[in-house]
């Protein structure tokens, strides 16, 4: 059963990003969110959505184990849905080798270069225009590990 926490306490960028990444799960386009980014964002809105939507549909075609994800319009995270937040604060936070982390609990798998790249993007987006993203520590527990990794895991520069 997952644990589902309330988001009453999520920023106006965490519930942009988990609102719109919830939509796009959903493989149904939502104009409206497009509107709401370019809102938030200025001109890059549109760029940091088509990132976002990029980054969801990474997760679905590499991704090997199965993100759970609410409804759009419930108030509770999932503890993907939170490692997914955390991701992308961590990637704001410029926090690497945490992404890294985050993203391989996320897909099952070390993440392709596409993830962490439209992750960054996102992030910085969302920072330059003021909606900071809080980096959550997580337990290890609550990181699930990828098939066949060894408890260390490497960066690309390694």
């Amino acid at each position: 059963m997952q644990d589902l926490k309330p988001h009453d306490d999520l920023l106006h960028g965490e519930r942009l990003l988990i609102r719109t990444v919830r939509l796009l799960a959903l493989a149904s386009p939502c104009h409206s969110l497009k509107a709401h980014f370019e809102d938030a964002c200025g001109c890059a809105g549109q760029s940091a959505y088509r990132m976002l939507e990029a980054f969801v549909q990474q997760l679905g075609l590499r991704g090997r184990r199965r993100v759970t994800l609410s409804i759009p319009a419930d108030p509770r995270l999932t503890d993907d849905e939170a490692l997914i937040l955390d991701a992308f604060g961590c990637a704001q936070a410029e926090d690497y080798r945490s992404l890294d982390e985050r993203l391989t609990g996320l897909l099952g798998v070390p993440p392709p270069f596409a993830v962490g790249a439209a992750a960054c993007t996102v992030a910085e987006t969302l920072a330059l225009n003021g909606l900071m993203l809080r980096a959550r520590p997580a337990p290890d527990a609550f990181i699930p590990q990828a098939w066949g990794q060894d408890a260390c895991l490497r960066m690309a520069a390694e």
